[in-house]
Order: C-alpha cells, then structure tokens, then sequence
C-alpha cells in the first residue's frame, strides 16, 4: 500500500545516502494549542473512502487528540477527505486560517467518531483506503521490488518467482480504466496512478506522455501534497522523473530547502542527468546553506558526481574524498576508483583501494570481481595491456561477469568503460 507521511519532507530518506541537514528541526512547526476533549460519537455516515492511519511519528497531535492506528479518516473540518489530494486541500484551508480547533471524524470499528485537533501537521503516516487503491497498490509493490532485482539474477535465481514487467502492467492498467469507468478512484488518484505506471527507463513516447501527466498534476494540486508525492510516492520509490517534477515546484516556493535541493540532486543523476545534479549541489554549496556533517557528504557526493562525468577527474577526486572523509560510504570511494582509472593513475587506484578495504573490509571483499575489473581497466589506460589481460584470465570461469560489473558500476559515469574493456580483454 502505497504510505504517505505529513512530515514527509523532512524524515530521513535514503538514496545511495541518508540526508539529514542541520536545518530539519526548524520545519517541524509547532502546532497551535487547542483544548482536546476525546472522541465523540458522530451521526456522519463513512463512505467507504479516506485515510488509514498506519503510524504516528513522536510528539503526533493526532495520537494526544485521541486518533489511533487503522481509523480512517473520511473528514477534516467541512471538507469529506477520500484521498490524499482532498486531505492535503483541506489542512491548507485551515492551516492558513483563524480556527484554532478543526473537528475531524474517523471511522473506527464500524463507528464514526469525532474529534477535535489543532490547524497543521497531525504527526501521521496514513495511506489510501480503498480496496481498489490497494489492489493497484499491491501491484504497484511487486513491481518495484523486482526492478531491486539485478537483471543478471532474474532469469536463475528468481525463475519461477519473476513475472515480466509489461504483464503486470498490464493488469493495473486494466484495474485504473475500470477504476476511472466505474468512480472507483478519485480523478487525482487516477493520475497519480498514471504517472507511476512510468518508469524512468520507459519509451520516448511514453515519458512524453508523463511529462504530460505530471504537467497537469503539478498545475492542479496544492504544493504539500505534491512534495508529499515526490518524497514518498516517487523518489522513495526510485521514481525519480515523477519525483524531480514535484520537488521543482516546492523549490520554486521554498529555493532553499536543503533536503529537497540535495533529493533533487540525488534524483537527477539516477537519471544520469549529471549536470543537473551537480547544479543542485552547487546551489547549496554556493549558497551556504545550513548543512549537518551528513548533508555536506550528500552535497560533496553528488558534485563529485557531476565533475566525473564531464571528464574532471582530479575534480570529482578532490570532492569524493571529502564526502569520504566524512561518513565512509563506499558510493564515495569507488568514484576516487573510478576517476583514477579513467586517467590510468594506478598509484593513487592502490591508495584508494587500500582505504576502502581498511574502512569497509566486508564490502570491499564482496566487490572483489568488480574492483578486479576496475584495476585491468586502469591497466590498460597506462599502456599495460598484458597485465590487465591477466587479470581477467583470472576470472574467466566466474559466472555472469559482465552483468555483475553492469549491476556494479552503472550507475557512474564512465562505468560502461570498465565492463566493456573486461569484454574486451576477455575476448582476445
């Protein structure tokens, strides 16, 4: 089921690195008082659609005002809540008013309850009740934990338990037309589901039509549920066109926003969009923003980035090892590895090479055949083809070398290089 959080913008998220900036704290806004007074029986009838209430984050109003997990939310002051766009809509409305007390009203064990909160921020995790949103949701799940699964494995390790992409598409494809045919879903929902039928690596033709898509959500819907769909429903889903779409439009409003410039960053060169990537941490960078230990290695790591693929080695060098220097992350130092085998710099590979291994020794074991290949390339860039031919002799029996090295190193720049020249060398 797909989850959303109020707070959504400002929790710890993960890509390649957690981001956690010095600033977080400040945009936890307090809320304002109100005198809670506990449930009350309300004669309103449930509709059947709403929020579920899956979790509280510490200090929730909801969870003082008497809310509990799996009550459904289905209205929030004079406005029927049925998704998230309609619930988002409604605290706005409030949360930029006068009112000091908001009733809201829950259906919990076939009753509908009341209850008063304050304007802002609940402090919830909620998602989407409906069984059709959670048939498509259930869909939507499988989907993207089998693109987790690295291509080289798909076909051995998981046969019989992989189903092809384009057949599960094609069942929720047929769950939101008999959806949008039927009122089942909201409108909103409808495209929200559209758009995340699309993954990044799709066809020309289909991205064009989500750039489309993603037009109409971004011109129609209030700016806290669109940074809630790009936090939570897109970048934490690897759904980082969607995602870059909803944080353009929150930065507009808020330009310096640490968390969300440097998401956006970490989204844009998943997409192999460098240059862009490198802009929103120069953005930080150059602006000075507040920024913890842990938000200068994501900036540091994605300038690095950036620098790597337009061919500054000594660059993205320099910014790697600060970014490694902070928090170790192997994402850091295979970047030092990889710009110093660009240039064939085989004393400053060895350098590299031993740091990883003395800081992550468990990491650095289990990327052996990759770091080999690593090394034969850089080989081969200072002239010493019979070495590097060696080396891959070395490993010619082991199973799928080229999709462990693609899986391995596709997502850096340049990293084509290094299992091309393993076919290469393992050919001749």
């Amino acid at each position: 089921m797909y989850i959303s959080k109020e707070f959504s913008h400002y929790k710890t998220l993960m890509i390649l690195c957690l981001l956690v900036t010095s600033s977080c704290a400040c945009n936890f806004l307090p809320v304002r008082a109100y005198q809670a007074r506990g449930p009350q029986e309300s004669k309103e009838r449930f509709s059947g659609k709403g929020l579920r209430i899956t979790e509280f984050l510490d200090g929730s109003p909801a969870q003082s005002a008497g809310l509990k997990r799996m009550d459904i939310i289905f209205r929030y002051g004079d406005f029927e809540i049925v998704d998230d766009a309609s619930f988002f809509a409604a605290r706005d409305t409030y949360e930029n008013g006068r009112e000091r007390e908001i009733p809201i009203v829950v259906s919990r064990d076939g009753k509908a309850l009341r209850m008063v909160v304050g304007p802002g921020r609940l402090g919830i995790i909620t998602n989407e009740y409906g069984p059709v949103a959670y048939q498509f949701s259930s869909l939507m799940m499988r989907l993207d934990g089998q693109r987790e699964i690295p291509q080289y494995q798909r076909d051995r390790e998981f046969k019989g338990g992989y189903i092809p992409e384009e057949k599960i598409l094609d069942e929720a494809r047929g769950i939101i037309d008999q959806a949008e045919r039927e009122s089942t879903l909201t409108p909103t929902q409808i495209l929200v589901a559209r758009i995340y039928m699309i993954p990044d690596d799709a066809s020309p033709e289909d991205l064009k039509r989500q750039s489309e898509l993603l037009a109409q959500l971004v011109s129609t819907q209030p700016a806290s549920y669109l940074i809630m769909l790009g936090q939570d429903r897109f970048f934490e889903k690897k759904h980082h066109r969607a995602a870059v779409e909803c944080f353009k439009r929150h930065l507009e409003v808020h330009p310096d926003d640490v968390s969300i410039r440097l998401n956006m960053g970490l989204a844009y060169y998943q997409l192999r969009m460098f240059a862009e990537a490198e802009a929103a941490a120069d953005y930080v960078l150059d602006h000075q923003l507040g920024l913890s230990d842990h938000g200068h290695e994501v900036a540091y790591n994605v300038k690095a980035m950036g620098l790597l693929s337009r061919g500054d080695y000594s660059g993205s060098i320099f910014f790697a090892e600060k970014a490694f220097e902070i928090e170790q992350c192997h994402c850091d130092i295979l970047i030092v590895l990889l710009a110093a085998a660009q240039t064939g710099d085989l004393q400053k590979l060895a350098e590299a090479s031993h740091r990883f291994q003395q800081a992550l020794p468990e990491e650095f074991e289990n990327g052996k055949l990759q770091l080999t290949a690593l090394e034969a390339y850089a080989l081969v860039k200072s002239d010493q083809r019979p070495r590097a031919r060696l080396l891959a002799q070395q490993w010619k029996d082991t199973d799928r070398v080229e999709g462990r090295l693609k899986s391995y190193w596709k997502i850096y720049p340049g990293g084509s290089d290094v299992w091309n020249n393993w076919n290469e060398l393992t050919r001749n």
